[in-house]
Protein backbone atom coordinates (compact mmCIF):
# COMPACT_ATOMS: atom_id res chain seq x y z
CA UNK A 1 0.00 0.00 0.00
CA UNK A 2 1.54 3.28 -1.12
CA UNK A 3 0.45 6.49 0.44
CA UNK A 4 -0.39 9.77 -1.46
CA UNK A 5 2.17 12.39 -1.56
CA UNK A 6 -0.27 14.93 0.44
CA UNK A 7 -0.89 11.57 3.17
CA UNK A 8 3.07 11.22 3.59
CA UNK A 9 2.72 15.55 4.07
CA UNK A 10 0.77 14.38 7.10
CA UNK A 11 1.88 11.33 8.39
CA UNK A 12 5.10 13.15 8.31
CA UNK A 13 4.02 15.77 10.20
CA UNK A 14 2.81 13.78 12.94
CA UNK A 15 6.12 12.48 13.34
CA UNK A 16 8.09 15.64 12.77
CA UNK A 17 6.05 17.54 15.14
CA UNK A 18 6.97 16.23 18.59
CA UNK A 19 10.21 15.97 17.37
CA UNK A 20 10.95 19.80 16.61
CA UNK A 21 8.64 20.88 19.16
CA UNK A 22 10.85 19.01 22.14
CA UNK A 23 13.83 21.23 20.29
CA UNK A 24 12.21 24.06 21.32
CA UNK A 25 11.25 24.86 17.60
CA UNK A 26 8.15 24.98 15.63
CA UNK A 27 7.08 22.83 12.66
CA UNK A 28 6.34 25.56 9.81
CA UNK A 29 5.52 23.30 6.80
CA UNK A 30 6.02 19.74 5.24
CA UNK A 31 6.04 19.49 1.25
CA UNK A 32 6.83 16.14 -0.48
CA UNK A 33 7.14 16.28 -4.01
CA UNK A 34 9.41 15.62 -7.36
CA UNK A 35 11.85 18.29 -8.13
CA UNK A 36 13.94 17.61 -10.84
CA UNK A 37 13.89 13.86 -11.10
CA UNK A 38 13.91 13.08 -7.51
CA UNK A 39 11.55 12.88 -4.33
CA UNK A 40 12.19 15.48 -2.00
CA UNK A 41 10.60 15.71 1.54
CA UNK A 42 11.43 19.24 2.65
CA UNK A 43 10.80 20.12 6.26
CA UNK A 44 10.59 23.64 7.13
CA UNK A 45 11.20 24.80 10.56
CA UNK A 46 10.68 28.19 12.68
CA UNK A 47 12.01 29.49 15.90
CA UNK A 48 9.48 32.32 17.45
CA UNK A 49 11.90 34.71 18.91
CA UNK A 50 15.11 34.35 16.77
CA UNK A 51 16.52 33.00 13.49
CA UNK A 52 16.85 29.53 12.94
CA UNK A 53 20.49 28.26 12.96
CA UNK A 54 22.37 25.48 10.78
CA UNK A 55 22.58 23.50 13.95
CA UNK A 56 18.83 23.23 14.25
CA UNK A 57 18.60 22.14 10.76
CA UNK A 58 21.00 19.46 11.07
CA UNK A 59 19.58 18.19 14.43
CA UNK A 60 16.32 18.14 13.09
CA UNK A 61 17.38 16.56 10.30
CA UNK A 62 19.17 14.10 12.06
CA UNK A 63 16.11 12.90 14.85
CA UNK A 64 13.53 13.02 11.93
CA UNK A 65 15.64 10.50 9.56
CA UNK A 66 16.27 8.13 12.13
CA UNK A 67 12.24 8.33 13.00
CA UNK A 68 12.08 8.22 9.08
CA UNK A 69 14.63 5.23 8.62
CA UNK A 70 12.52 3.04 11.43
CA UNK A 71 9.10 3.52 10.15
CA UNK A 72 9.13 2.94 6.47
CA UNK A 73 6.80 5.24 5.76
CA UNK A 74 8.68 6.79 2.36
CA UNK A 75 8.91 4.00 -0.14
CA UNK A 76 12.16 4.57 -2.13
CA UNK A 77 14.78 7.05 -2.80
CA UNK A 78 13.74 10.46 -1.52
CA UNK A 79 16.02 13.80 -0.25
CA UNK A 80 15.64 15.15 3.13
CA UNK A 81 15.97 18.94 3.41
CA UNK A 82 15.51 20.84 6.40
CA UNK A 83 15.32 24.23 5.97
CA UNK A 84 13.99 28.13 7.83
CA UNK A 85 11.05 29.74 6.09
CA UNK A 86 13.24 32.25 4.56
CA UNK A 87 13.31 35.71 4.48
CA UNK A 88 10.96 35.94 1.92
CA UNK A 89 8.28 34.04 4.67
CA UNK A 90 4.87 34.02 3.80
CA UNK A 91 2.70 35.62 6.62
CA UNK A 92 0.21 32.87 8.02
CA UNK A 93 -1.23 34.26 10.90
CA UNK A 94 -2.44 38.27 12.39
CA UNK A 95 -0.22 37.08 14.80
CA UNK A 96 2.84 36.44 12.03
CA UNK A 97 2.21 40.15 11.36
CA UNK A 98 2.00 41.05 14.82
CA UNK A 99 5.61 39.43 15.30
CA UNK A 100 7.27 41.20 12.45
CA UNK A 101 6.25 44.67 13.11
CA UNK A 102 7.99 46.95 11.17
CA UNK A 103 9.71 44.47 8.54
CA UNK A 104 8.36 45.30 4.92
CA UNK A 105 5.83 43.06 3.36
CA UNK A 106 4.14 42.29 -0.02
CA UNK A 107 0.53 42.06 1.27
CA UNK A 108 -2.26 41.29 -1.37
CA UNK A 109 -6.18 41.91 -0.80
CA UNK A 110 -8.14 42.80 -4.16
CA UNK A 111 -5.46 44.91 -5.07
CA UNK A 112 -1.41 44.20 -3.84
CA UNK A 113 0.41 46.57 -1.19
CA UNK A 114 3.95 47.03 -0.37
CA UNK A 115 4.94 48.76 2.83
CA UNK A 116 6.21 48.79 6.32
CA UNK A 117 3.84 46.51 8.93
CA UNK A 118 3.59 49.61 11.19
CA UNK A 119 0.27 48.47 14.32
CA UNK A 120 -1.02 45.01 14.07
CA UNK A 121 -4.18 45.34 16.52
CA UNK A 122 -5.22 41.91 17.55
CA UNK A 123 -8.64 42.38 19.18
CA UNK A 124 -9.99 44.66 15.98
CA UNK A 125 -8.34 42.05 13.07
CA UNK A 126 -6.63 45.15 11.57
CA UNK A 127 -3.32 46.04 10.07
CA UNK A 128 -1.44 49.26 9.67
CA UNK A 129 0.87 49.19 6.74
CA UNK A 130 2.97 52.72 5.52
CA UNK A 131 3.17 52.15 2.04
CA UNK A 132 4.93 55.16 0.17
CA UNK A 133 4.19 57.40 3.23
CA UNK A 134 0.88 57.07 3.70
CA UNK A 135 -0.69 54.54 6.44
CA UNK A 136 -2.95 51.92 4.78
CA UNK A 137 -5.41 50.46 7.42
CA UNK A 138 -6.44 46.70 5.85
CA UNK A 139 -8.50 44.32 7.75
CA UNK A 140 -6.94 40.58 7.65
CA UNK A 141 -10.25 38.90 6.61
CA UNK A 142 -9.63 40.91 3.50
CA UNK A 143 -5.60 39.67 2.97
CA UNK A 144 -5.23 36.59 -0.14
CA UNK A 145 -1.96 36.18 0.61
CA UNK A 146 1.13 38.03 2.12
CA UNK A 147 4.56 37.68 3.04
CA UNK A 148 7.87 39.30 4.32
CA UNK A 149 9.96 41.41 1.73
CA UNK A 150 13.22 41.51 1.58
CA UNK A 151 14.28 44.95 2.81
CA UNK A 152 17.13 46.62 0.52
CA UNK A 153 18.89 49.27 1.79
Amino acid sequence: MSLSPKEIEKRVSEIAKPIVEGLGLVLFDVKYKMQSGRWVLTVVIDKLNDYVSTKDCELVSYEIEKELDSSDLIPGRYYLEVSSPGLDRPLRSIEDFKRFEGSLAKVKTNKTLKGYIKVVDLENGTIVLEVEGKEVTINYNDIKSANLEVDVF
